[in-house]
């Protein structure tokens, strides 16, 4: 069974493009790990099918800090050890037999992006940021995105040029924590602009490669895996609203390829089937989604929930209401509102239409929280003790497997493991 460790993302980059320039075209996809089933569906589909599993993990996701991350209050280490444990588990269920791989990486790792801390210095805000660093570093990460692009508070200033310095100090800095804990060699992803929104020229984004790749070799920093460029796409409630670019995603990927880096699209969720079927050709070489499959997983479970609830009334779990309720509380939905949908919780309260859906969208947020796991639970025994339906935790799974499997066969992944394997000796 190979793992991660026996090549780098660097080397999948270079063995996409040989496969490339033989006419074998594929675009990788980036899994945001946003439940215990996100983590398990991936990998018994990636053994099943035979294609590259790239894990990306958001610095809210899985956290250093005290009580972890939302998913499962894991940090970098528990993550790995969850990863490694269900691997390990799905070999012998399976009877793995085919070569498989395995990548996990940060995403946006990069001040401003957590939650609570969109108002700190910049100062304070770099330093949370090496410490996400040194955590990954040590855990065993493969793969470290490093993202300057987001909105710093009012009373911080910082343009393009500090971006791409910003940049290349965090990688410095990841560099010399690799070489501190005496870690194998990173791959790192960047970008210079925000990942979400309108596409940029070839030209623009030919230019922001070179200065940041200037900055780069000047302080003789590793060569860079992936480089995130905007293709139009933006996530909001259940869609994705931002346009797909055609242009910017046929032109940017080819101004990557003469850097040899692969190109990486960010916000892929809810694009149509035929828009992902042009990835390959476009020469994508990895798309990240996340939210798409977190609500496959959450309209799963309403819909059992639906049906406990018309089978045994009172009796049932309640999780509908747990959930929203929980949702309106503590998760962060306000973020994937559209703009003329800024509604407030005490709206949404009497919005039934409107409060379902933003539950579908932010319901992951708060699986793990006491009550609605306490739902869920109560949810899965009710159906299995009433025989409503048997394997609840498989249902909820399959409709996971089926969400991330649009994405596998439009991307043209099955068997691309044993290829790029192949092509790399």
């Amino acid at each position: 069974m190979a793992l991660s460790k026996d090549i780098s993302l660097n080397e999948l980059v270079e063995g996409t493009y040989r496969l490339y320039e033989k006419g074998e075209r594929m675009t990788h996809l980036g899994i945001c790990p946003m439940s215990e089933e996100l983590i398990k569906a991936p990998i018994e589909l990636a053994m099943q099918y035979g294609f590259p599993l790239l894990f990306v993990a958001s610095r809210n996701q899985v956290s250093e800090d005290k009580g972890g991350g939302y998913v499962m209050g894991l940090d970098q280490e528990s993550f790995l050890g969850k990863i490694e444990s269900m691997e390990e588990f799905c070999r012998v269920t399976l009877g793995l037999k085919r070569p498989y791989l395995r990548f996990v990486s940060v995403d946006h790792c990069g001040p401003w992006y957590k939650e609570r801390e969109k108002s700190l210095a910049k100062e304070e805000a770099i330093e949370s940021v090496k410490r996400t660093l040194t955590a990954c570093i040590s855990a065993g990460y493969a793969g470290i995105h490093v993202d300057c692009s987001f909105e710093p508070p009012p009373h911080v200033r910082i343009d393009e040029e500090e971006v791409i310095r910003l940049t290349a100090d965090l990688v410095e800095f990841a560099e010399e924590e690799r070489v501190r804990l005496g870690k194998p060699s990173l791959s790192y992803e960047i970008g210079t602009e925000e990942s979400a929104g309108a596409g940029v020229s070839a030209a623009r984004f030919r230019e922001s490669i070179d200065k940041m790749l200037a900055e780069f070799r000047r302080r003789r920093l590793p060569d860079l895996a992936f480089v995130v460029g905007k293709t139009g796409a933006k996530v909001k409630m259940l869609e994705n609203v931002g346009g797909f670019d055609y242009t910017a995603a046929s032109s940017l990927p080819r101004v990557a390829k003469e850097y040899r880096m692969g190109f990486k699209e960010h916000n892929a969720d809810y694009l149509s089937t035929p828009i992902l079927s042009l990835h390959p050709v476009y020469g994508i070489t990895c798309a990240n989604v996340g939210p798409d499959f977190a609500a496959a997983q959450t309209g799963a479970l309403l819909e059992l929930a639906d049906l406990e609830e018309k089978s045994l009334g009172k009796g049932s779990s309640n999780l509908y209401n747990i959930m929203s309720n929980a949702v309106l509380q503590k998760a962060p939905f306000k973020k994937w509102l559209r703009e003329a949908e800024k509604w407030s919780a005490d709206e949404l309260r009497s919005m039934p239409a409107e409060l379902r859906a933003v539950t579908l969208t932010a319901g992951h947020y708060v699986y793990y929280d006491g009550k609605v796991r306490e739902a869920i639970l109560r949810l899965y025994s009710n159906l299995k003790k009433h025989a409503i339906v048997n394997e609840p935790e498989g249902y909820v799974v399959s409709a996971v497997k089926k969400a991330i499997m649009r994405y596998v066969d439009a991307f043209n992944l099955r068997g691309s493991t044993a290829k790029i394997l192949k092509i790399l000796g």
